[in-house]
Formats: C-alpha cells, structure tokens, sequence
C-alpha cells in the first residue's frame, strides 16, 4: 500500500448565480457593511400579501368600526449571520411596480422593485435581542411572542384596507388577485444610517406568525371591542401572494480581484462565499499520469486560512464539488460517489465530504478517480462552490447503470442564503496547500 499527493492548481471566479429564494426558503435581510476579506452585502425583502378571512370582508362590519388603532408587520424570525451584536434600522415602504406579480418568485440578482417614497414604519433592531419574548396585550388578551419582528406600520394603510369596496375585492371570485391589484405589496429595507450594519437576519414568509395585522374597535350593540385582522403571504395549506429577496454584493479587498472571465492562476487562496458569491475551479493533472492501482482512498483535502473576520463572518454550513463538462457546456454530479436521495431530497456529507471538520475540508472522490484510472476516463475540471442550490445533470451510481439525468436536478446545499464564507489553501499555499491525496496498492 502506497500514498501519494498530487498537485491541484485552482482559479477564484465570481459566480453568475441563478438563485431564487421561493417563498418557502428563509429570506435575508441586512447590511454587512465591510467584510474585511470579502466587502459588503446587502440584501431586501419584497412582499405582497392577502387577506386571511375567505369570501368576507374582514372589518367585520364597515359601519361599525370606531378607530383603526395600529397596523403591525410581524416576521417571523430564523437567525443572524455575521455579528449578533449589530444594531440595525429595518424600514418598510410601499410596492409601486407593476413587475412585481410572480409568485414564483424571483432570482436573487433581480432589480430592486420601485417604491413610493413615504416610509410606511421603520423599527430599529438590536439583534442580541430580537429572539427574546415580548409581551403583547389586546383588551384583556395577553400573548407573549418570540422570534418575531414587529414593525408598527402607519394606521393609514389600515384604514385604506378598510375602506377597500367589499365585493370587487373582499369577497369576488378572484379575491386575491383583486387585492393584490389595489396593494401591490410591502418592501422591507435597512436603512444605511443604522448603528451597526454588520449582520443578515434571516425571516420565513411561510410561517404563520409572518403576517400584517389591522388592530381596530368595532361597536356593536352599544358595546365596544377591540378586534383585529390578519393578512398574510402564506396561509395554512394555500399560498397566494409575490415574494423576493433581493442581494448586493459589493466585492472589496482581496475578493474584488475576483471577476467572471479571469481567475487567478494557480491561486494562493480560495475565496468561496455563498450565493451570491464565488467559486473556484480545480484542475488536478497528475490524474492524466497515474498508472492503474487499486485505489484504497482519494480524498481532495484543504484548509481554511486564518484571518481577520472569521471570527464573525463563519464558514457556510456546506462546500460543494462537481464537474465541468465544458465541451457540452453542463456541470455533472461526481459519479458513485456523490450518491443523492430522490426519496428524502438529501445527500450524506458526512461522507461524500464538504462540512468543516476539526478545521478541515475534504471530498471523498476514490471511486471516481478509480474509475478514472481504470477505464482511461476524462480528467474533468472540478467546481468548488458554497452554493444555495446547484443544479447539475446527475449521473447515478454504477449499480443504477451511470445513466445521466435528461434534465438538471436541484440539489439544495446551504439552505439560508448568503449566509457564510471562508478562504482556503490553494495547491500553491505554502502553509497550507490544497492537496488529492490518493492512498493505492499497485496491480
């Protein structure tokens, strides 16, 4: 039994990402000001919304409300990336875009969507606070509330919900759509005058806590009651409404050398941030000369390189390997040993490779370097990315009969968006070098 190294030379790319956050994915939403390696993000949320109550009108009774006391946005709220100790200012404006109408939702690149230019309400955030209980009292209703962000927005826009004709729009065969005319939909932002813009927070659209609320008294038999209505994106078992979640990235230090045509030969370091961010492709061309062995492990191994940031700015949950098929213009799975499940939507990591390990990276690629040697295959580029989703024509594992899907498959690697970056040994690290190591025994 033998073991060897080989040389991998590596290119940094921006990437020309595709992602689309769908209404069901956490949303981000944030400024980070300057990443001392990577430079700035900055990410929105667009909405629209419906109203909960079906074929009704949700004021209850037109002529019986006496006042519209408060209209709040809640978000319900999944975490932070980068520092928990910002404070930021979250402002809400009104959608003024006609474009804004897709509830397939819309790719993270997307234009910004027009607004008007009143501000609806703002809350000003400390994030090492957000996740704690509060307290909320209607009459004698007492809740108390979590993980959720609560923007009181201005009674006027209750009041125009309120006065909105109840057949053409509340109770009309096409209701939501009718709504959504008349209100294009919400634009959450933060504000570049915030305290501390040093962190993305992150919001599902698709839990039930995330809703607009109309606060407002009715009277009725002399008596009044403080009620209230809901409207939201998502409602139990039904989705209705237009979302997006639009990121800026600003490229600065060391990533602003990065661009979409020209790498850096044979890198030093490897700037991998999630989408939207950047890649590295992996030539290893000591493969081309190995004769055939049986091959026991090859592991692609590298490590992250300790610098300023890191401590704030983590690594992205998961990397991600595929191949180049340049001549088809296509990226491949890695054949046998990146093994997807179509059943539960999953792959082992734990074994193909990718996490952050006792502060190490590694793919497992033995059985294609095997195959590779054995049957004089290909030596493919490989693609070393920390995407959201990837979408790859997938070769399934010899046992299946190594037939390459018709069509790409989506596999979902990093499920918050944006979220995490780090910076590797390229093969010409001195320190820390990114290395095939292939443990063999000769035929």
């Amino acid at each position: 039994t033998f073991e060897t190294t080989l040389r991998v030379y590596a290119d940094n790319f921006l990437m020309d990402d595709s992602s689309v956050v769908n209404y069901a994915d956490d949303h981000a939403l944030g400024i980070i000001e300057d990443d001392p390696e990577f430079g700035g993000t900055e990410s929105d949320i667009y909405l629209s919304v419906v109203p909960n109550a079906t074929n009704r009108y949700p004021f209850i009774d037109r002529d019986s409300i006496v006042a519209i006391d408060s209209v709040i946005l809640s978000l319900a709220y999944k975490g932070v990336y980068g520092d928990t100790n910002s404070v930021q200012q979250f402002s809400v404006f009104e959608i003024d875009d006609p474009d804004f109408k897709d509830s397939t939702g819309y790719l993270i690149s997307h234009p910004g969507f027009t607004t008007t230019f009143n501000r609806l309400g703002s809350a000003t955030v400390n994030l090492t606070t957000i996740d704690d209980p509060k307290t909320i009292i209607i009459k004698s209703d007492t809740q108390v509330v979590s993980n959720l962000l609560r923007i009181p927005l201005d009674t006027a826009l209750g009041k125009r919900f309120a006065a909105y004709d109840t057949n053409t729009i509340y109770i009309s065969s096409n209701r939501d759509s009718a709504f959504q005319k008349v209100f294009n939909g919400l634009a959450i932002k933060t504000d570049a005058a915030s305290p501390q813009k040093s962190a993305l927070t992150y919001y599902s659209l698709y839990d039930e806590n995330t809703k607009l609320t109309c606060y407002f008294r009715i009277k009725q038999n002399g008596i009044v009651d403080t009620v209230s209505a809901d409207f939201s994106l998502y409602i139990t078992g039904q989705y209705y409404a237009y979302n997006a979640n639009i990121i800026r990235r600003t490229p600065l230090h060391g990533y602003a050398a990065l661009d979409l045509t020209t790498g850096i030969k044979d890198a030093e370091k490897i700037y991998l941030q999630s989408s939207p961010g950047s890649y590295a492709i992996l030539n290893i061309p000591g493969l081309d000369t190995m004769h055939n062995s049986v091959i026991h492990r090859a592991e692609l191994e590298f490590e992250p390189i300790l610098l300023p940031g890191n401590e704030i700015y983590t690594t992205p949950d998961l990397l991600f390997i595929d191949m180049i098929d340049s001549a088809n213009n296509r990226y491949l799975s890695v054949p046998d040993d990146f093994n997807y499940s179509f059943t539960n939507y999953t792959y082992d990591y734990q074994t193909f490779g990718g996490s952050l390990k006792n502060n190490r990276y590694f793919f497992n690629l033995t059985r294609y370097v095997q195959n590779m040697i054995t049957k004089q295959s290909k030596n493919y580029a490989l693609r070393l990315s920390a995407p959201q989703t990837t979408l790859d024509y997938y070769i399934y594992p010899k046992e299946s009969g190594s037939v390459i899907t018709a069509n790409r498959v989506a596999f979902r690697i990093n499920p918050q968006i944006a979220k995490g970056r780090t910076i590797v040994g390229g093969g010409s690290n001195s320190s820390q070098p990114m290395r095939l190591r292939i443990i063999y025994s000769k035929i």
